[in-house]
């Protein structure tokens, strides 16, 4: 019965209105509009159609068709194991991905799996698409692979257009 009075007095105080935070952690627009940028109330870039997908490739075409590799490290897995590692190698034709092969350096069976499971899935997800448009999101669950894939898909746009540059 003690027990009972002291949680019902502690939540006595609960029945305040719940305000938002206001810090720079607070909520995100979903919703397309404009963010700022924490800190420093500056407007961040535009956010438009699906809140969940990732933003599009900083980098801009033509880009020359042909093949590129990169090879992008995603960090230590939880700070005990050395850096694991994709190379990734798009195929691109007309600014379009028409092959996508991703290469795993991994020091551990788990990253393994995510790798694995990532590259089963890679095809789908960007072939077809514009290099700005073939970035992803936890694609197969591997959200730091995902991330590397990113990275690789922008340093690769990059050497097209610089490609393409040198060609014309």
């Amino acid at each position: 019965m003690g027990t009972a009075l002291l949680a019902a007095a502690g939540l006595a105080g609960c029945g305040q209105e719940a305000a938002p935070s206001q810090d720079e952690y607070a909520g995100r627009p979903q919703d397309g509009g404009t963010a700022s940028v924490p800190g420093t109330g500056a407007p961040s870039t535009e956010v438009s159609g699906d809140p969940a997908a990732p933003a599009a490739s900083p980098t801009a075409g033509p880009y020359a068709d042909g093949s590129y590799s990169v090879s992008q490290a995603y960090g230590a897995v939880d700070e005990l194991v050395e850096e694991d590692s994709i190379d990734v190698t798009l195929t691109m034709s007309d600014g379009l991905v028409t092959q996508v092969e991703v290469v795993g350096n991994v020091m551990t069976s788990t990253s393994q799996e995510h790798v694995d499971s990532f590259s089963e899935a890679i095809d789908e997800a960007v072939v077809g698409r514009s290099v700005e448009d073939a970035h992803v999101h936890a694609l197969a669950g591997a959200s730091k692979t995902s991330e590397a894939f990113n990275k690789a898909v922008d340093a690769i746009a990059e050497q097209a257009r610089q490609a393409a540059a040198q060609a014309s």
